[in-house]
């Protein structure tokens, strides 16, 4: 059979610790053990709540993440499928095919760094 603690808290931190518990639709003891358990695996410091959210890290990353794609492929990709796209016009019809074949590497390449972001 489990051992159980008694913990003191104000009663006023004692209400609002349930309103919580019941806003999330679990226990107190449910509640403590998912507390404990978001602490360790976020390694969040309880005792400085304006800390940053990782959650909030992780989206600002994913922005810069995207907006140096975006960037990368508006000075490298777009400029190369351009430059390839004139030598292709000027070689006239029998580099039709090629063009085709690098304007769809070109699709690919743009399509796989946007599915990493």
């Amino acid at each position: 059979m489990a051992k159980y603690k008694t913990i003191s808290v104000t009663e006023e931190t004692f209400k609002e610790f349930e309103r919580m518990a019941e806003s999330y639709g679990l226990s107190n003891k449910g509640l403590v053990e998912a507390m404990l358990m978001y602490f360790k695996v976020s390694k969040a410091d309880p005792r400085d709540p304006k800390a940053d959210n990782p959650t909030d890290a992780i989206k600002a990353l994913d922005k810069r993440l995207i907006g140096f794609i975006k960037e990368q492929e508006k000075k490298l990709l777009i400029p190369i499928k351009d430059a390839v796209f004139e030598i292709a016009s000027s070689e006239g019809m029998p580099r039709r095919e090629d063009l085709r074949i690098v304007n769809n590497n070109v699709k690919k390449i743009i399509s796989q760094l946007e599915g990493k972001q």
